[in-house]
């Protein structure tokens, strides 16, 4: 699959990258509003939950966002390109993030 994604554009990563750190989110925020009702009190096994669930979250996002760059980086020392890709996921996170602020304010208010 690393080789198939030398042939994308950057930008292109950059996207499905911040895509799938965006799934991903939508998908832990689910599993809270499931917990939430689920759960009567968080006590001590909640807040275990939530900070098991905060060290997998950090390293499942960090996988997404520089586990290519990175790649690309340190194995086969294409550093621009790297820091390139880097550069687009964030960009495109930042619009999801905007987006989103957007949509809650404009829709939920």
């Amino acid at each position: 699959m690393i080789k198939s994604l030398e042939r994308v554009k950057p930008s292109t990563v950059g996207l499905l990258q911040a895509l799938c750190v965006t799934v991903y989110c939508g998908l832990v925020a689910l599993f809270f509003s499931f917990i939430t009702k689920a759960l009567p009190a968080p006590g001590f096994f909640g807040f275990f939950l939530m900070l098991i669930l905060l060290v997998f979250s950090a390293s499942v996002t960090g996988s997404l966002v520089f586990g290519y760059p990175a790649y690309l980086a340190i194995v086969k020392n294409k550093i621009k390109e790297g820091l390139t890709v880097l550069t687009y996921t964030l960009i495109f996170s930042f619009v999801i993030i905007l987006v989103t602020v957007i949509f809650i304010l404009t829709f939920l208010r």
